[in-house]
């Protein structure tokens, strides 16, 4: 019996018995629980690293397979709203309170006889002739109209509260809702009832949040460069305006301060004239 306990205990291998103690270990299973999910979430972040440095997906313009990447329209700056701006010319210039009088005279429209300050420019071609009238910077269109004075008219709405307005159109090319950009043809110079006198041209205005702006001021200057300077402009204004009104304060406080000087002047007069007259009397 014991010669058989002796055999059995020859033929178990000496390595079997060292990883089987190895298995009865506490830490043994933990640890190698947390080696397989170590190389699990390894595995799922290359495979994440690897589709998102595929091909398929642009890091950056250059990648976009040669496509070229729109540059935003804010960078825009205002042209002259003419197809061939060469070929035309500002024959009415925009009203401004600040030139000379010889000037403003020059930037006004007599309509019913009555004048009105002219708040845009009107443009028209040498030739005398129509011409295309362009979008001066890209927008949407929020007006596209015939009106009875004005000729077609249409309006473009941009950044920063800024709305491009172009009248004494003869046709229009573009409808409401429409997407402009710019450059793009919006109609053709026309006629209109408001200014016989300017013949076949164009009338364009630059409006920030409804106030007119000279638009010969703003050529190459962006939405926010306008933006800018309408506010500079309405600080000067107000500045102005606030000055004017302290002033004339000022003069209605001097003039209540020297009344009543005036009053006991007028009193000292008429006593020493009642004075006098009361001692030529008695003489």
């Amino acid at each position: 019996m014991k010669d058989e306990e002796k055999q059995s205990q020859k033929t178990v291998p000496l390595k079997s018995r060292k990883v089987g103690r190895f298995m009865k270990k506490r830490w043994v299973y933990p640890a190698v629980y947390l080696a397989f999910a170590a190389v699990v979430l390894a595995s799922v972040l290359w495979y994440q690293n690897d589709a998102s440095n595929s091909k398929d997906t642009p890091n950056s313009a250059f990648d976009n397979h040669n496509k070229a990447v729109p540059v935003s329209v804010s960078k825009e700056v205002f042209k002259m709203p003419a197809k061939d701006p060469n070929s035309v010319a500002i024959k009415k210039e925009f009203f401004d309170p600040d030139a000379s009088a010889k000037e403003q005279e020059a930037a006004l429209v007599f309509y019913n006889n009555i004048y009105y300050q002219n708040k845009g420019i009107d443009l028209a071609a040498e030739s005398g002739k129509t011409f295309d009238v362009t979008a001066a910077m890209s927008g949407n269109v929020t007006k596209s109209v015939k009106d009875p004075e004005l000729g077609y008219v249409v309006e473009v709405e941009h950044t920063n509260g800024l709305v491009t307005h172009y009248s004494s159109l003869a046709s229009v090319k573009v409808k409401e809702g429409d997407r402009v950009n710019q450059g793009e043809v919006v109609g053709t110079a026309g006629q209109n009832l408001y200014d016989k006198d300017a013949k076949i041209h164009a009338h364009f205005e630059i409006r920030k949040d409804g106030i007119a702006v000279d638009p010969v001021s703003a050529w190459n200057q962006s939405a926010s460069q306008i933006e800018k300077l309408v506010d500079k402009e309405e600080q000067a204004s107000n500045k102005e305006e606030k000055a004017s009104v302290e002033k004339s304060k000022s003069d209605s406080v001097q003039d209540s301060s020297t009344a009543p000087k005036k009053n006991k002047e007028k009193e000292s007069s008429s006593t020493s004239e009642n004075s006098k007259q009361s001692s030529a009397n008695d003489n």
